[in-house]
């Protein structure tokens, strides 16, 4: 424990980079906010990519929050020539 002590005190900006780094691949991991999901994990989404200096991300979720997102991602993937649709999604689920 003493070593890990010591290596941190002498490399304190490696350190502080390394961190910062696995900090923000941590957040940037998180799956954007959907029609359906909570206003708690929306706040947790924005509040979090701001901590980790995702600004644009944080502020860029309209896009998916928005009740007719799905079917817009399966009319672009009908256009591409896609026969999969990739979001189902009852009408009753949508928020208004």
């Amino acid at each position: 424990m003493n070593t890990i002590v010591t290596f941190v005190t002498a490399h304190q900006v490696l350190v502080t980079l390394v961190v910062g780094y696995v900090w923000s691949s941590f957040i940037s991991a998180l799956p954007s906010p959907q029609a359906t999901s909570s206003a708690v994990y929306v706040f947790f989404f924005k509040f979090l990519n701001v901590l980790a200096a995702n600004i644009a991300r944080a502020q860029n979720s309209k896009v998916e929050s928005s009740p007719n997102f799905m079917d817009a991602v399966n009319i672009q993937n009908a256009k591409a020539g896609e026969e999969k649709v990739v979001v189902s999604m009852d009408p009753k689920e949508a928020k208004p």
